[in-house]
């Protein structure tokens, strides 16, 4: 167990995951012992993971210390910083602080996961204060690409620690919920000890466009669409959506939605108020085909090129109700997260060959972010002027600008640190890194959690790049005397055609292995197959320069 800082007037910070990387957001606040989580979120594998589903942060340290987590509270919905929290809980039954909607959009996964029940579930009203064991929160609205996200105050014994959240100032949000500077600006005249501020577009200048600006460029696609439009977005885009829903009315069109994450989110918005789309404008997915297609838009997921998502599927045209030809229009209203690049552009191509009209960034203005550009970085920082500040949220060439920008405001250096995932930092009258602790990744395949490690993907990326060659060898028990075989199967290696002769002096090098090895009166099954994966490893490299995986299969009779 991680020891406590010894200095009465001290508290911690733990980062678990969201420093020096793009998701899996999760931070642990220690005061007085105990432990409060700060999101819980997940984020997408990379092209280099095959056959991972997710990813999580590790969660050892709080196992380490489950009997001092206190609660979770989750600063807005998007799964970069609630994802991971199902997994979380079928390990802890914890208190859950979160708004409205955000309670909402978890609610829904939660029971798909069967631990709704080891959730209890605390609503944060912006502008309030709470308290959960020795932490006393605030919360202050923050505009976002997602509504009801807030900053973080809590106060700590050197003074308050602010958490940002994920936040932009924009002055004409869709729900005319800004960014509440009042509130924040009331934390820093109390005095703030402690900032953390989101980084993700610390390279970007100026200030991030309104969400607002989007919609006129959707109603014009939409508008002057001959057929069927698509347009995918996140399903926690709740504004996005909203404006699909206008332009689609403004056109006199009927809307359908699609994806399971889709319809769980507008449901609980519809239901919350926080999207304004009636039961008349709605049709079923089932209907589509029916319909005429210049009646009809349709708000889907997939716009990050998932492989089996809707977007993706109508790209290859495999979608069971939508098929895409000339004359549709197809908007992906996202942006790109770090390392889908590859699925997202494969998408598109396939988008463009069904004959639509594709609309992305940057080649058309259909997205803005949800995150603050370099002046509005600046602006919070002159704002809040902490005594201390720690970038989050981001690459660390994202964490590396934002600590320029906090200096360039006149921020001492030595009071700017950078920090990644597993470091903790003391936040006593000096704040300061303290001893590392673990935090790396946790891998969900299918229905394995933490089963798949390094070790697995290196043999998958392994099999991914030279194939595999498995030897199957029959032998006397007794003698050693070879009874049937060396058969040699290969799949992904050589090509059939031209692998006989390759394979048949495989077959001819393993008789040989296996008479040197008898010859050395090795009769051990282990060593006698290190002996063959020895010899044909040499073999392959000299034919092939390849190194496939070998798998010798000694079958004794």
């Amino acid at each position: 167990m991680t020891a406590f800082p010894t200095d009465p007037r001290s508290a911690r910070l733990v980062f678990l995951g969201g420093v020096g990387e793009v998701g899996r957001n999760m931070a642990a606040l220690e005061l007085d012992g105990r432990l409060l989580v700060i999101d819980a979120g997940l984020s997408f594998p990379e092209v280099e993971m095959p056959g991972i589903d997710l990813v999580l942060p590790d969660f050892q340290f709080l196992r380490d210390n489950s009997d001092r987590v206190e609660a979770v509270v989750l600063t807005h919905g998007h799964e970069d910083h609630v994802g991971s929290l199902p997994y979380l809980l079928r390990e802890f039954a914890l208190p859950v602080y979160g708004t409205k909607l955000t309670l909402a959009l978890i609610e829904g996964k939660l029971e798909e996961h069967g631990v709704r029940d080891r959730a209890q579930f605390h609503e944060i009203v912006p502008g309030q204060e709470l308290r959960s064991g020795p932490f006393t929160m605030r919360f202050h609205r923050v505009a976002h690409s997602i509504p009801d996200g807030v900053a973080l105050a809590v106060d700590l014994p050197a003074g308050t620690l602010l958490h940002s959240g994920d936040f932009k100032l924009d002055t004409t949000p869709i729900d005319g919920r800004v960014t509440d500077l009042q509130g924040i600006a009331q934390e820093a005249s109390r005095g703030v000890h402690v900032f953390l501020s989101d980084s993700t577009n610390a390279e970007d200048p100026g200030m991030t466009g309104s969400e607002r600006t989007v919609g006129p460029v959707l109603r014009d696609i939409v508008r002057d669409a001959r057929r069927l439009v698509v347009v995918a977005c996140f399903a926690s885009h709740i504004h996005r959506i909203q404006q699909v829903a206008n332009a689609a009315a403004a056109a006199g069109r009927k809307i359908a939605f699609l994806g399971r994450s889709m319809h769980q989110s507008v449901s609980a918005a519809r239901a919350l108020g926080y999207l304004d789309v009636p039961e008349t404008e709605i049709v079923a997915i089932e209907e589509v085909e029916t319909m005429d297609p210049s009646r009809l838009v349709v708000c889907c997921t997939g716009s990050q090129g998932e492989p089996l998502s809707a977007l993706s599927l109508m790209a290859a045209h495999e979608h069971k109700y939508i098929h895409l030809v000339p004359g549709d229009a197809v908007v992906l209203s996202s942006s790109v997260i770090p390392g889908n690049e590859t699925a997202i552009h494969r998408t598109v191509d396939g988008l463009y060959r069904t004959g639509a009209d594709v609309f992305h960034v940057p080649a058309a203005p259909v997205h803005v972010s949800g995150h603050a550009a370099g002046e509005e970085l600046k602006f919070m920082l002159n704002l809040v002027r902490p005594r201390w500040f720690i970038p989050i949220h981001g690459e660390l060439r994202h964490l590396a600008h934002h600590a320029r920008l906090a200096r360039d405001v006149g921020i001492p250096p030595e009071r700017v640190l950078l920090v990644e995932d597993g470091d903790t930092v003391e936040l006593g009258d000096i704040v300061r890194k303290g001893e590392r602790v673990t935090a790396g990744m946790t891998f969900v395949d299918g229905l394995g959690i933490g089963d798949v490690g390094e070790v697995v993907l290196r043999d998958r990326r392994k099999l991914a790049g030279d194939g595999i060659v498995v030897v199957v060898v029959t032998v006397d028990a007794h003698s050693g005397e070879v009874l049937a075989g060396p058969d040699v199967i290969n799949r992904g290696f050589v090509f059939d055609e031209a692998a006989e002769p390759i394979l048949e002096e495989a077959r001819h090098r393993t008789l040989l292995s296996i008479k040197e090895a008898s010859v050395q009166g090795v009769s051990d099954p282990t060593v006698l197959r290190e002996h063959i994966r020895r010899a044909l490893r040499r073999y392959f490299v000299e034919v092939t320069q390849r190194k496939p995986i070998i798998v010798p299969v000694i079958m004794e009779v």
